[in-house]
C-alpha cells in the first residue's frame, strides 16, 4: 500500500499549517497571504500529485520555483504582516528539486519540477527569477537566513500541537481529489457559534461534491482517514471526527 499519512508528528504539524494555507480564496483568504494579493488561494492549481515519503511530503508541478516563492516568508514592515509560511527555508536544489525545511517543526517538503531541463544552473536561473518580487518595496526576505527571526517566532501558535493537528495533515494528504475530482476550492472559515471548531467550507454545483460525498471520500473510500467518522447535520453540512478534533464541513449550493 501506497504512504499516504505520516506518523511523525512533527511532519504533521508542518502540513496542518500548510492545509490551512493551501485550502484558501479570495473571498476566504488566509492571514498569511500579505498584503500583495492572492499568492496562497491560487497555487493548488499548480499541484499535479502530492506523495508522502518516509521523511518529507513531495509535491510535483510544472511551476517548482514559483510554489516555493509564494511559500517563502516575507516581512511586510508597512504592514507589520508576514506572507508565505513563517519559518520556511530554501533547503537547496538541483535540476528537478527545490527542497524546503520548516525550522520550526523540521518538516520537509520536495517541490519537484516535470518541467525542468535538469540542469541545475537553468533551475536556479528561475528560482532567482521567481524570487525577484521579495525585493520589491514594502517587502524584505526572511527566508534568506538559517533562523527563527523573532517576527516568525510570534507566529509559533500556527504550528503548535493541538488535537486538530493529525486530522488537517490528513486533509492535506487527501486534498487532490477535492481539486480535481470533485473541482471544488475549500476554504477554512471560523467556528460557527457555539462551537470550538473551525469550518471548512465551499460552494458546489447541484448535485455536485457536497457535504456528503466528501464525507464519503474521507471516512469510507479506498483513501479514508482511518479512525475518522462523520456526522451529519443536514443535507449540505456535518461534522468530522477524529479522535477529539472536529471539522465542519459545509457545501452550499452556487448560484
Amino acid at each position: 500500500m501506497p504512504l499516504i499519512d505520516t506518523g511523525d508528528s512533527d511532519q504533521q504539524a508542518f502540513h496542518s499549517l500548510l492545509v490551512t494555507c493551501l485550502m484558501s480564496t479570495w473571498r476566504d483568504p488566509n492571514p498569511l497571504e500579505g498584503p500583495e494579493g492572492s499568492k496562497l488561494s491560487s497555487m493548488a492549481s499548480y499541484f499535479n500529485k502530492l506523495a508522502m515519503r518516509a521523511d518529507r511530503l513531495e509535491i510535483r508541478t510544472n511551476t517548482a520555483c514559483r510554489i516555493a516563492s509564494r511559500l517563502l516568508p516575507l516581512h511586510h514592515p508597512e504592514h507589520a504582516t508576514i506572507s508565505g509560511i513563517p519559518g520556511l527555508r530554501l533547503l537547496g536544489m538541483n535540476g528537478r528539486r527545490v527542497r524546503l525545511v520548516h525550522l520550526p517543526t523540521g518538516g520537509r517538503l520536495d517541490l519537484i519540477d516535470s518541467s525542468s531541463s535538469g540542469r541545475t544552473r537553468y533551475m536556479k536561473t528561475i528560482f532567482s527569477y521567481e524570487t525577484s518580487w521579495h525585493d520589491e518595496p514594502g517587502s524584505q526576505r526572511l527566508w534568506t537566513t538559517d533562523v527563527l527571526s523573532p517576527r516568525e517566532a510570534t507566529c509559533a501558535e500556527l504550528w503548535a500541537p493541538r488535537p486538530c493537528t493529525v486530522l488537517r495533515s490528513a486533509l492535506l494528504m487527501r486534498s487532490m481529489p477535492l481539486w480535481y475530482k470533485f473541482d471544488i476550492q475549500p476554504a477554512w472559515r471560523q467556528p460557527r457559534p457555539g462551537e470550538s471548531f473551525p469550518t471548512l467550507f465551499w460552494e458546489n454545483d447541484v448535485d455536485e461534491a457536497d457535504a456528503a460525498k466528501v464525507a464519503w471520500l474521507l471516512t469510507e473510500s479506498p483513501v479514508k482517514i482511518p479512525g475518522a467518522t462523520y456526522e451529519t447535520d443536514g443535507p449540505e453540512t456535518g461534522r468530522l471526527r477524529l479522535g477529539d478534533a472536529q471539522v465542519r464541513l459545509t457545501s452550499q449550493i452556487s448560484a
